[in-house]
């Protein structure tokens, strides 16, 4: 399977630390940004395929805007907070999932979820 590229959009460099070492484990293509503008760049110069964005970073209308504008990549949201509204805004913006931002092991999951449907879901190259 080729190499996946994800952009983790962050702010608070003690969590992006730890969810980077994480994600760093899963693979090997990550790059790190903290504002809207630089995750749109990010996103555009990788052609990532996953984007783990916090919504203190991205905004639900933001959020929805991105997925629109590239659809080819998953966006795993997170949060600080655990709110139900939260999770329901971010499915309806197109995130694939939404979780607490300190809980490692479902945004693991998650991306993994993502990654695992896109290898059994691939088009041939041509």
């Amino acid at each position: 399977m080729p190499p996946i590229h994800v952009v983790l959009a962050r702010q608070d460099p003690a969590l992006t630390d730890k969810l980077l070492a994480s994600v760093t484990k899963q693979y090997l293509n990550v790059a790190t940004v903290s504002n809207e503008e630089d995750t749109r760049n990010a996103i555009a110069r990788t052609r990532a395929q996953l984007a783990i964005v916090d919504l203190e970073v991205v905004n639900f209308a933001e959020l929805d805007h991105l997925c629109h504008e590239f659809p080819g990549t998953a966006f795993v949201s997170i949060h600080r907070l655990a709110d139900d509204g939260m999770w329901s805004k971010s499915l309806a913006a197109g995130a694939v999932d939404c979780c607490l931002s300190g809980d490692l092991p479902r945004i693991l999951q998650a991306s993994e979820r993502y990654v695992a449907f896109k290898a059994t879901h691939a088009t041939p190259a041509a």
